[in-house]
């Protein structure tokens, strides 16, 4: 059961990505990197013409069985999920959102609706116009792909993501 509110159109999937290794026609990898935090996800990032599918690739530890999801957004995100997160992590008094605020505001990025939100050890970077390929087909839930701090900060995935923003305005 979905608790999320539809307020937005929601944009047409891309296709699916099964096997990070083996894109389709058109799909450029403009990078990768490892996420050691918990286990060992590989986030690899993949222009689409005018879009990002962000990919985590890993295998279940005691199955081994490999998994590929796929996150769709704007290719404008590499530059603007840096400012969003920027901005939502000043403090009220320059600026940034009151206290305790979970949310941003929702930010049309070439006609896509985004947002960040605060995960309980990270971010969740949000596409309210796209349904999240792990959700209820019967029912919306946004795509939503969450990044924990020690990934951002320490493991330098943010400056990753701003140095490509910087490539792909």
């Amino acid at each position: 059961m979905s608790y999320d509110i539809q307020k937005y159109p929601v944009q047409p999937a891309l296709p699916t990505i099964t096997q990070h290794d083996q894109l389709p026609t058109g799909a450029i990898e403009i990078g990768r990197l490892l996420d050691t935090t918990e286990a060992e996800d590989l986030y690899v990032l993949v222009k689409r013409d005018n879009y990002l599918s962000i990919l985590t690739v890993y295998r279940n530890l005691k199955t081994h069985q490999y998994y590929c999801k796929q996150f769709d957004f704007p290719l404008r995100v590499l530059s603007w999920f840096p400012k969003a997160l920027e901005e939502f992590r000043k403090p009220p008094v320059a600026g940034g959102l009151h206290a305790g605020a979970m949310t941003s505001a929702d930010e049309n990025v070439d006609g896509e609706m985004l947002c960040v939100q605060l995960a309980t050890q990270g971010y969740h970077l949000v596409n309210l116009s796209r349904q999240s390929p792990l959700g209820d087909v019967d029912s919306y839930m946004p795509t939503r792909i969450s990044f924990s701090y020690h990934f951002l900060y320490d493991l330098g995935f943010l400056d990753f993501l701003k140095k490509l923003g910087e490539q792909y305005k």
